[in-house]
């Protein structure tokens, strides 16, 4: 036993996981208790995870240095120490998380289907969300191009009543209560080209507060969605249109109304770029100022480090059989056609 104590603690390590991951379902409102800790909780993890990595690299170098003539079988059981716990966080994720990909979708559940669209309904769902952004943004106001007036928390704060109106529209996207949380790290996820993620240990919904902010009520949406079950990005984006728009906030109307736009005018210009620009030059000034404000915020990350992360990001997804990629967020289109062309 003392020869494959590596072996053990690892199997340990697997068994304490697996109970952690099966409590939050087992166990009522686990997830919710623990987000209650706030982001910090996400930096906890990360920091447990380097310290264990350093340490377990450090024991496994002392282990060599102490064990001449065995150091190949010493090398194995730690690599073997290494891979059980790298699989049982791999484990947990696919549990918690990776099957969502394959559950009934929110097309499915909701009747809305995305189909190929044409070059005039697709000018008639970009004419329409370009009318609903300029009439949301005088109730939108800023205190500078991609900044809104207020403040910040203000907007978190709102979010709890977010979904009650297209919740009652669908009820299958009930859930309990979730708070979303801004990043301390936000910086570093412009520089990986992400405006937020879902943590699915403990039910987050994390936000980039770093990027312009005219796009973070629609993109809290957006990572709320993941957290009702909404797992590919299109649908993630769409549900967070729609709940945007029922919401009955300014500020999140007129937030998913830009996102929305900035999804439709993208494709309307590769499809047809004197419908876009008759379009375009009718936006209201507020609107095209946060969208240039947007452009030139993410033109400053570009760099191999954002494409390897986005790179990396496609390869998981298409690893759910998500076909897309990262590409997927551009499929949003078809939904939003088929939802709103016939309005």
């Amino acid at each position: 036993m003392k020869k494959n104590r590596e072996i053990v603690c690892g199997l340990a390590a697997w068994l304490l996981t697996a109970c952690f991951f099966l409590g939050c379902f087992l166990i009522p409102g686990l997830s919710d208790r623990i987000s209650v800790l706030g982001n910090n909780n996400i930096l906890i993890y990360g920091m447990t995870l380097v310290l264990f990595c350093i340490w377990y690299v450090g024991r496994t170098v002392w282990l060599l240095a102490r064990g001449r003539g065995r150091r190949l079988a010493v090398l194995w059981r730690r690599a073997l120490g290494g891979v059980l716990v790298a699989l049982s966080v791999y484990t947990g994720f696919t549990l918690l998380w990776g099957l969502t990909y394959y559950a009934e979708t929110f097309e499915e559940q909701a009747g809305v289907t995305a189909r190929p669209v044409t070059v005039d309904e697709l000018e008639a769902t970009t004419r329409l969300f370009m009318e609903k952004l300029n009439a949301a943004a005088p109730l939108a106001p800023h205190a500078a191009p991609g900044v809104l007036s207020g403040d910040t928390q203000a907007i978190f704060d709102a979010s709890g009543t977010l979904y009650d109106a297209l919740e009652q529209q669908y009820p299958f996207l009930s859930v309990s209560a979730v708070s979303p949380k801004p990043m301390l790290f936000s910086r570093v996820l412009s520089a990986l080209n992400f405006t937020g993620f879902f943590f699915p240990f403990t039910g987050e919904a994390n936000l980039n507060v770093d990027s312009p902010e005219c796009l973070l009520p629609a993109t809290i949406a957006h990572e709320l969605a993941h957290v009702r079950g909404v797992a590919p990005e299109q649908t993630a984006n769409f549900v967070a249109i729609l709940a945007c728009d029922t919401s009955g906030d300014p500020l999140y109307a007129y937030s998913g109304y830009l996102l929305g736009y900035i999804h439709l005018s993208n494709a309307l210009y590769g499809a047809s770029y004197e419908k876009w620009l008759e379009i375009a030059q009718q936006v209201c000034q507020t609107a095209n100022e946060d969208i240039l404000a947007n452009n030139a915020y993410w033109q400053q990350f570009e760099s191999p480090v954002s494409k390897a992360a986005d790179s990396a990001y496609s390869g998981f997804l298409q690893s759910y059989d998500q076909e897309l990629g990262s590409k997927s967020y551009g499929a949003v289109v078809d939904l939003l056609v088929a939802y709103y062309g016939g309005m």
